[in-house]
């Protein structure tokens, strides 16, 4: 008789979910996957973003600042590329699969529900602590700085922003992080580490309270729908409204 398989046999998405129910991804998760995914998205972006500052200081050519952002979704496409899926990961080990827990549908309201959820906790929350808004978004800034260098700059920022690189996160802080801790603590603590971290990186207070409630959000509807399509969609959104704000807010 044939044993369960293990997260690293390559089950189908359709299969998994029956034969191991505590998975949220069959394909297993090392801590080397984890680590090159980390400096993919995060370092070698900081990196990138950080060079180019430096470069349009010195040469005096400010308009460098307006493609910081593509160039540095760039860098970490580029990395995660080299450190999954030039190591044999897949579209579906990935999590790009089709649902089967819940149908997408339900998105319609979840999405909307999880995202005004968390609007409404931080600024609720950012009241009672006397956090408020930052007084530095870097949203704004390089939307402005896109707008100088004409509608192909702010096109390309724009895409970026809500579509790049919330795959790109989603990637490392739902797939890959979210399932290392869940191999090793359990869903309750992957769900809550995941988003926590999450959190943090994005470094100023509010923005932090924010993106840790939209990261558990993410995470949730990762866990309900088995799939990344579902946590893109609620970081799309996010990423799209700060967008559309920032550039109304420099027009």
């Amino acid at each position: 008789m044939r044993s369960d398989p293990t997260p690293s046999e390559g089950v189908t998405a359709a299969e998994f979910p029956r034969s191991i129910p505590q998975q949220t991804f069959p394909r297993a998760v090392t801590g080397v996957d984890l680590l090159l995914s980390a400096l993919a998205v995060v370092v070698g972006p900081a990196v990138v973003a950080v060079l180019v500052i430096v470069v349009g200081i010195a040469l005096d050519q400010p308009w460098l600042v307006g493609i910081v952002i593509p160039l540095a979704a760039i860098a970490a496409g580029v990395g995660l590329y080299m450190a999954l899926l030039a190591r044999g990961w897949t579209g579906r080990d990935l999590g790009f699969v089709r649902a089967f827990r819940r149908s997408l549908w339900h998105l319609l309201w979840e999405v909307p529900l999880l995202w005004v959820t968390a609007l409404l906790l931080t600024v609720a929350t950012g009241t009672l602590v006397g956090i408020g808004p930052s007084d530095s978004n870097s949203t704004t800034s390089n939307s402005a700085d896109a707008l100088e260098l004409g509608v192909v700059a702010v096109v390309a920022m724009a895409a970026c922003v809500t579509i790049l690189i919330p795959a790109l996160e989603e990637i490392l802080f739902r797939r890959v992080l979210l399932g290392w801790l869940e191999q090793r603590f359990g869903i309750a603590a992957a769900l809550g580490g995941s988003a926590l971290i999450f959190g943090v990186v994005h470094v100023a207070p509010p923005v932090i309270l924010l993106q840790f409630l939209i990261g558990l959000g993410a995470a949730i509807l990762v866990r309900a729908h088995r799939t990344l399509w579902a946590s893109l969609a609620l970081h799309g959104l996010n990423n799209g409204i700060v967008t559309v704000g920032a550039l109304i807010l420099v027009l």
